[in-house]
C-alpha cells in the first residue's frame, strides 16, 4: 500500500480536488484511490485494505481518511 512518498500525496491530492467539485460529498469515511483516482469510499480502513491487496497485487493504492485527510497505513 502506498502511504508514504509520491503516490500518497499523488492519491490525497487528487481526493482533495475530488471534493472540490461542485456538490460532491464523500458518501462514507474513507475513501480508496488508486494512481490519483478516487474509486470508492468504505466505511471500514480494513475492509477498503484487504480490498485493496485483493485487487491489485502491486499494492498501488492508497486509504484515506476523508476527515483527518491523512492516508490509513496497514497494523
Amino acid at each position: 500500500m502506498t502511504g508514504r512518498g509520491h503516490a500518497g500525496e499523488t492519491d490525497l491530492a487528487a481526493l482533495t480536488t475530488f471534493l472540490a467539485g461542485p456538490a460532491a460529498t464523500a458518501p462514507s469515511h474513507y475513501a480508496f484511490v488508486r494512481r490519483g483516482k478516487v474509486l470508492c469510499f468504505f466505511a471500514d480502513s480494513n475492509v477498503a485494505l484487504e480490498a485493496g491487496a485483493r485487487s491489485f497485487r502491486d499494492r498501488e493504492f492508497s486509504v484515506i481518511d476523508v476527515a483527518a485527510r491523512k492516508v490509513i497505513l496497514p497494523h
